[in-house]
Formats: C-alpha cells, structure tokens, sequence
C-alpha cells in the first residue's frame, strides 16, 4: 500500500470538497440567515487539514493499483462526510454525530434524515444538504478524475472502486473524458429538470433543490412534506418522470446522442427496469383504489411512488405507511434492486437481477439436461463465469448485511419492520423506510451509536462493501 500516494490524493479531495461548498456559501450570503460563516469556518477548517497532506506526503510512485483506489474511495467518502458537516456543526443546526449521519446521508444519495424541523433551517444549509446528493449521485472520485487532469491512468482504478454495477467501462477512449462526458450529460439533464420545474410554478430555490435531489436519486427536500408539499401535479409527473430517467444507465444517453439508437434500445436491464416500474405502478394503482376510492388518485400516488423507490430517490407526495399491506410489500420489494447499473440509483442494480434470473433458469436447465453445457449472456454478450461469482457473493454479502443491520438497530427496542427497512433503505440508500422511519417520519430517535452504524450501511450500500470493508483490514495496509 503506497500510503504517501493516498494521503497526498485525499488531500486534494478535500479541497475540493472545500471549493464545493462554495456555491452554498453565496446561498447563504444571498439569503442573510447568519449561516454564512459557518461555511467560512468549515472551508477554512478543510483546507487546514488538506495543505498538509498535500505538501508532506508526496511520492515518487505515482502508480495507483486497485487497493489504493479501494482506499482511496473508502477512505474519501468517509472522511469527505465528516468534514461536510461541519457546516451544520458550525452553524448550531445539530451535533457532530447527526451532521455525520445527515451529510453522509447525502452524499451516498441516501435521503434518509434526522431532522425534525427542516422549514426552520437556513437557506444555505438546505442548499449544501441538497447539493451533497448531486455531487454523489455521479460520484465524488468520477468528478475528480474529470476536473483534474494530472490523475491520467490512476483514474480507471478509481472509478471502478467507486462507481456501482457488476462491470466498469468507458464511453470514450480515454477515462478523464468519459468522466465529462458524464457530467455533461448530469448536468443537462439537471438543468432541464430545473427550468420544466419553474414552468410548473416552483419558485426557483425550490426547483433547483429537488433538481439535485433527483438527479443524485438522493431525496432531500427543503418541504417537510417534501414534494407533496407543493400539491402540483405538473411538478410531481415532472419529478416522476425524471426520478425514472436518472435511474437508467447513462451510457442509454450516450448512445442517444451518438445515435446509436438499435444499441441504446438493445438493453435488457433497461427492459427488465421499465416493465417492473410499469407493472408495479398498475399493481399498487389497482390496490390503492379500495383507499383512496377512485382510479386517477390511486395512479397519481402510484406513478409517483414506484419510480421514487426504485430509483431510490426518496421523495414522497403520500404516507405510504398507511397503504394497504400488499402495496407496501410492494415498495419494499422494490427498494432491493433499485435502478440500472451505470445510474445515479442504489440497490443491487437491474443488470445484477438479470445475470441472477438468468443463473437461476441455468441451473433448474441444468437438473434436467446435466450434460449440457449453458453460458450466460446478457445483451448477446457471454458473461464470465467470474463476473457472475461476484454477483453471486455480492448479493449474498448484501442480504446478509441487510439482516445483520436490522438485528443491530432492532437493539433500539423497535418493532421489525422499522428494523428491517431501517437496514434495507440504508443498504439501499433508498432514504424512507416504513413506521417509525416512514415518508413522513425520520431517523432522529436513533441512540448516536445507531446513527453512527448507520451512516456505515449507507457508506458500505452506495460503495458496494469493499471499499468499506477495506478499511477494516489490517493487511491492506501493510507497505509493499
């Protein structure tokens, strides 16, 4: 492990986590609320902690093999929390324990929250909170390899120990361009979200936060009843429709773009993705007629719950705590999987769900031809046996994560479900769960140990355990 290289990364990390917090710093100028120096002393705290990793730990090799970038994007997002929620520390909004939670909620595009009274926060902090869910949804380490240009071949190892899927590859010849390539794309689509909202008659700070909040599928909202706050249908099928189109592999867009249209639509995830959103949506629309009493209030709710869970968005028009039991089991179901590889959403990813369907209609073959010899293929394209032994473990890891979670939050004296979706939305970085952590409830009740084990789940979810799980390994450190 070259440590020199990875302090040295860290550091210009944190710089520009500092520069970041820029933007909000004008929020808050701009809106008067008295938070702004609280983002003046966490910048200035920041860059007091990167100078000297930057100045003391060069190195000569600067080589970064897989376990460095494991480290580095461990290590990155864990510390990149911690230093961003000093400004919530700062400005008295909290303690270090919650802005840790709230911060690292955000930047895993977890949505989930401890706070209570969130119409009563200033401006500016609303801002940054927002923002942390779009500067993850991309990812941290992919928007460093494309700003800074001296990284060049470590880039690769970086965005595969970061970036969510089963597999990593390149739009584009070289990585640092694929990277704007992305950006490009998140960015445009951000800000068509953002002007089709101030169409439907959102004010613009309004349009803006739930623009990050969807492009990032994260879910923080400056409402406390988040989008159902505004009661606008155009806004709600706008948020919807982008919550579903942000859950799709951004390489669809590319291809788009590039007019690759037979390979863009040649996608089977994307095709697994649309008829479970679709079906679920005619589901729980048909279940929720018995409560709601009429068709076109059931589908309003329904559209807009299956694609904020599935994308793991997080945003709610309706307390679906109090919908019949099979539309909940529903939702549940579908915090699991998530969106497509390749999107700004959690989960275990569609493309994962179709190589496992796939294994499994091998092997039932296989117990009645045993002679016959079957590959895999997904989009036409055999998947190695080795690729589909990760996913094979991976998901194992994750049930048995998601079950270890609930045995540990259910110590806090809840009932199973709240456990259980507690573990799962975290895992999952869905944000809401159900009961006490519902749409409408949130995680403040947690003990700071808790919130502390949790922010872990939502680190270990959004970076797919090993970069988590690297840190607590004692060999990875050792030189050499």
């Amino acid at each position: 492990m070259n440590i020199r290289l990875v302090l040295n990364f860290l550091g210009k990390l944190f710089v520009i986590e500092a520069a970041l917090m820029l933007p909000a710093l004008g929020v808050s100028i701009a809106y008067g609320q008295g938070d702004a120096m609280a983002f003046v002393y966490a910048i200035l705290t920041i860059v007091a902690v990167s100078a000297p990793l930057i100045a003391i730990f060069r190195s000569k090799d600067q080589q970064m093999y897989a376990r460095e970038a494991m480290a580095v994007a461990g290590l990155g997002w864990l510390l990149m929390s911690l230093l961003g929620g000093l400004p919530l520390v700062y400005s008295g909004c909290c303690s270090f324990t919650d802005a840790f939670f709230e911060i690292t909620s955000g930047f895993t595009t977890t949505g989930a929250t401890i706070m209570t009274d969130i119409e009563a926060l200033p401006n500016g902090i609303l801002f940054w909170r927002s923002f942390t869910h779009w500067i993850g949804g991309m990812g941290v380490l992919v928007f460093t390899t494309a700003i800074l240009p001296t990284i060049g071949g470590r880039g690769a190892h970086l965005a595969r120990a970061e970036s969510p899927g089963p597999t990593f590859s390149k739009l584009t010849p070289k990585l640092g361009d694929t990277a704007k390539v992305l950006y490009l794309i998140y960015l445009a689509l951000t800000i068509i979200e953002t002007v089709a909202l101030l169409f439907a008659g959102l004010p613009l700070y309004d349009a803006v936060i739930h623009a990050f909040g969807t492009a990032g599928t994260g879910g923080f909202s400056n409402r406390a009843l988040s989008v159902g706050a505004f009661g606008n249908l155009a806004a709600e099928i706008i948020i919807a429709v982008f919550m579903f189109l942000f859950g799709i592999n951004f390489a669809f867009y590319f291809k788009l773009i590039n007019r690759d249209f037979k390979g863009a639509f040649k996608n089977e995830e994307l095709k697994l993705y649309s008829l479970i959103a679709f079906g679920a949506i005619l589901l729980i629309t048909l279940n929720l007629i018995s409560y709601y009493g009429d068709f076109f209030t059931s589908l309003r709710y329904a559209a807009f719950q299956v694609p904020t869970i599935m994308s793991t968005t997080g945003y709610a028009t309706a307390d679906f705590n109090l919908w019949p039991s099979f539309s909940k089991m529903l939702l549940t179901a579908l915090m699991l999987f998530g969106a497509c590889a390749g999107s700004t959403a959690g989960g275990l990813k569609m493309t994962r769900l179709v190589m496992l369907l796939k294994m499994a209609r091998r092997e039932i073959r296989h117990a009645f031809q045993p002679r016959k010899v079957e590959v895999v293929k997904l989009d036409g394209k055999t998947i190695p046996e080795e690729t589909l032994s990760q996913v094979s473990m991976l998901f194992f890891c994750h049930i048995m994560l998601i079950i270890a979670g609930a045995i540990v939050v259910s110590l806090e004296g809840v009932s199973f479900t709240t456990a259980f979706t507690t573990s799962l939305t975290c895992i999952s970085n869905v944000g809401p769960g159900l009961e006490l952590v519902g749409p409408m409830g949130s995680f403040a009740g947690y003990s700071w140990a808790t919130k502390v084990f949790l922010s872990f789940l939502m680190l270990a979810g959004r970076l797919e355990l090993y970069p988590i799980l690297i840190l607590f390994s004692p060999a990875v450190w050792r030189r050499g």
